[in-house]
């Protein structure tokens, strides 16, 4: 068993996260630590400079690897209640295997949307909560689901940019001001919106709770 507690793990694996968005970005990334951690964010990201739109982290990481098949797997079972489960385009998790001896994440780490996660990682509701396990190989030959989520820790900063500015380009426009309604002439220049699509997966999914975005 390791010497190091869950709350020291957590708070290592935290800031380690948080060191490798800064440096693997340039720089580019902003990060911010909540004070309150009622939605389960461990953290808050945005792009430099730009203050429209953000992302939130919750961190799972394992000192332990599983090796009870040929190639090793992250193994991450956790809980959450039913009122705090959040499934929401701008919530992800970040799954990742700290190694106590080189002192640093280890690659792969997974950067998951919280809708994958609550879809595919096991879900199953005992009582007023429902469980997860993620288990995501570590076998470069892998095909498991969670292939497109693995990130090499040097290009963590790079998915979580693409991520901040994908979800900036598809922002819808802001309504019309009712001053300018009455102008028939106005022509709007900017980036087309994402379109929107039905979830086939959405039937007896988890229920979660919505939050709006800012």
């Amino acid at each position: 068993m390791s010497p190091i507690t869950f709350t020291q793990q957590g708070i290592i694996t935290q800031y380690e996260f948080a060191k490798i968005l800064i440096v693997s970005s340039d720089g580019m990334l902003e990060v911010s630590l909540p004070l309150t951690d009622d939605d389960r964010r461990d953290m808050e990201i945005h792009i430099r400079g730009k203050f429209a739109g953000s992302i939130a982290f919750q961190m799972k990481s394992t000192m332990h690897l599983d090796h009870r098949f040929r190639a090793y797997k992250l193994s991450i079972f956790f809980s959450v209640p039913t009122n705090k489960l959040v499934s929401h385009p701008n919530f992800y998790y970040s799954f990742a295997y700290f190694d106590i001896k080189t002192m640093a994440f280890a690659d792969p780490i997974f950067i998951v949307p919280s809708m994958e996660v609550h879809k595919h990682a096991a879900p199953r509701l005992e009582g007023d909560r429902w469980t997860f396990n993620f288990s995501g190989s570590l076998d470069p030959a892998s095909h498991d689901h969670w292939i497109p989520y693995r990130v090499l820790t040097h290009n963590v900063g790079a998915r979580v940019l693409e991520i901040l500015n994908s979800q900036q380009a598809g922002q819808t426009l802001a309504p019309l001001p009712a001053e300018l309604a009455d102008f028939s002439d106005l022509v709007f220049v900017g980036r087309a919106a994402a379109k929107s699509t039905a979830d086939p997966g959405a039937k007896g999914r988890p229920a979660t709770r919505q939050q709006p975005t800012s």
